[in-house]
């Protein structure tokens, strides 16, 4: 663990306050350009959505330590509340949100983990695929555009930005640094303490098959939702579904 204390996040905002509060963790790399589509959609139903963008991505601070999970938890409950109506965690921000929850850090009334990263069994894997990312990720849209054909161009635009502001030394550290971590046997748990949907691809890299089948055995097939067309990023891929799973687990027009 590092000495850092909390960092000031930048956080990204749609709806008007007053109404139930989601608030929105992107994955490594991410930033709240991450959820533009989706943070209107939700604001439209009455949902007041909050965005924070983790230290050395977006434009929170860059800083040179800090990037332990229990950091960024602290960094996070610095900026949002610790009872949101939902909390959603897409990918490395899936896996702060069950920390999180397990740590009493977030006690959401619903939560959405789309193909988080619950399971990091060592360092070098993370390593690489953020080298590889950092070397070959296209930094325009039409690149972009091209690896995800179901993105709009506003999608496009945000990942090519959150790429150009990204301390990739931070990112390594969160996502490799706090690795192995496996908290494949705590869905339970996760899902006792909160209602919870896991959102994953027809195809995951993080989720696969095998943790599929033992993770619909620990928490019921209901709570597993797969949109087999889809990627990595469900709630780009396929925004109405992805829309679909939040408000059928939490009912906007009720705060209890």
């Amino acid at each position: 663990m590092s000495t850092a204390g909390p960092v000031p996040l930048n956080v990204a905002t749609w709806g008007a306050a007053g109404g139930p509060v989601c608030v929105c963790l992107h994955g490594i790399t991410a930033n709240s350009s991450s959820w533009a589509r989706l943070g209107p959609r939700l604001a439209a139903l009455g949902y007041r959505v909050l965005a924070p963008e983790l230290r050395g991505h977006g434009e929170s601070p860059k800083t040179a330590d800090g990037y332990d999970t229990e950091t960024l938890l602290a960094d996070l409950a610095a900026v949002v509340p610790a009872q949101p109506d939902v909390l959603i965690g897409h990918s490395f921000g899936g896996y702060l949100a069950q920390e999180g929850v397990l740590r009493g850090v977030f006690r959401p009334r619903a939560l959405v983990l789309e193909d988080p990263v619950s399971h990091q069994p060592d360092r070098e894997a993370p390593t690489a695929s953020l080298a590889y990312d950092r070397a070959h990720l296209p930094r325009d849209i039409e690149g972009t555009l091209a690896l995800n054909p179901h993105w709009t161009r506003l999608d496009a635009a945000g990942k090519v930005l959150s790429l150009e502001q990204v301390n990739w030394d931070g990112a390594r550290t969160a996502f490799a640094g706090n690795a192995p971590w496996d908290l494949r046997g705590a869905a339970a748990q996760v899902a006792a303490a909160v209602p919870t949907r896991w959102v994953l691809p027809g195809e995951s890299r993080f989720v696969p098959a095998a943790d599929v089948a033992a993770l619909r055995a620990a928490v019921g097939a209901e709570s597993v939702v797969v949109v087999p067309h889809a990627g990595h990023s469900i709630h780009r891929d396929d925004l109405d579904r992805f829309v679909d799973v939040v408000t059928s687990l939490h009912d906007p027009r009720s705060r209890t």
